[in-house]
């Protein structure tokens, strides 16, 4: 009897940490597919209101640089999905932050890297904040 008690609790760890795993992981990939759809979202909505990014920094100091990032590939994408790929991953970019970005958001344009947005974004049902951008 005290074999199988042994065993058992073992197994109820291993158990409960793939459940945790798969939850956690299910969990980001929602975020980042809420931060892509954002950005995607936002390309569009630039050109036509520029002012919208005052809602959408971090630090109005970025205003300027983001709104022309993003005007530039606004004015050059023909608006087809096919040709905008919005690559999301979790955490900061080495060489451009500082560690507090959640995710980075690196936007290619007909198969050409052009900008990488710094994000702040800590759940699939909340506001997407940009905290750093930087052409490539």
């Amino acid at each position: 009897m005290n074999r199988k008690i042994q065993w058992v609790m073992p197994v109820v760890i291993l158990i409960a940490a793939a459940g945790v795993s798969w939850w956690s992981a299910k969990q980001e990939g929602a975020i980042e597919q809420h931060v892509r759809n954002e950005v995607i979202q936002l390309i569009p909505l630039v050109r036509d209101n520029p002012t919208i990014i005052e809602r959408m920094v971090v630090d109005q100091a970025l205003c300027s640089s983001v709104e022309k990032s993003l005007s530039a590939i606004s004015s050059l994408w023909s608006g087809n999905r096919k040709d905008l790929l919005v690559t999301v991953t979790t955490g900061d970019d080495p060489n451009y932050g500082d560690g507090s970005a959640t995710h980075v958001a690196l936007v290619d344009l007909d198969n050409l890297p052009t900008v990488g947005l710094r994000i702040l974004c800590s759940g699939a049902d909340e506001p997407m904040f940009i905290a750093g951008v930087w052409t490539q």
